[in-house]
């Protein structure tokens, strides 16, 4: 991993699934790691309609708590960062739309299946989120800048 300064002590990661991001977190072995699938409700929310936004207070009192942290994952419900844990920074971990598709455990026979997710994943404007900072994984993961992020993206658009 290579990173232009030193990691933050509190650190959330967005990025599409299988973009490397569990890679990534579990390399930051001097903080502790939440994965936000374990910790957030889905069957809760998706059988019995809890609250998406209640869940995501719990978590963020959860990491509140813990002084180093890195939270594998955030909710595409809160692409503003309003529900984000205090003193955070946001780390978008990215890779070519081509390399997401080739990282699922099934065979992916529609090579448009996941290209909406794609999107919206990468169509946040995360300069708004607090002390963002962009990884490409490209085999290794290499901090980059907005313009890089941005540069790839728009190769990838379909």
């Amino acid at each position: 991993m290579f990173c232009k300064t030193a990691l933050d002590d509190k650190i959330v990661i967005f990025g599409q699934s299988c973009s490397g991001k569990t890679t990534f977190a579990k390399q930051l072995t001097d903080h502790y790691y939440y994965c936000f699938d374990a910790l957030f409700p889905w069957h809760l929310i998706e059988t019995f309609g809890l609250s998406i936004t209640t869940s995501l207070h719990y978590i963020k009192a959860f990491c509140e708590a813990t002084p180093k942290y890195v939270l594998d994952g955030w909710h595409l419900a809160d692409k503003e960062g309003k529900l984000l844990p205090e003193g955070c920074a946001v780390y978008v971990v990215y890779c070519s739309y081509e390399q997401v598709l080739k990282q699922y455990r099934v065979e992916v026979t529609d090579p448009n299946e996941y290209w909406g997710m794609y999107q919206k994943w990468y169509g946040i404007d995360y300069e708004k989120l607090p002390g963002v900072r962009y990884f490409l994984n490209s085999g290794e993961f290499l901090e980059t800048t907005r313009e890089e992020f941005l540069t790839l993206l728009s190769e990838h658009s379909q």
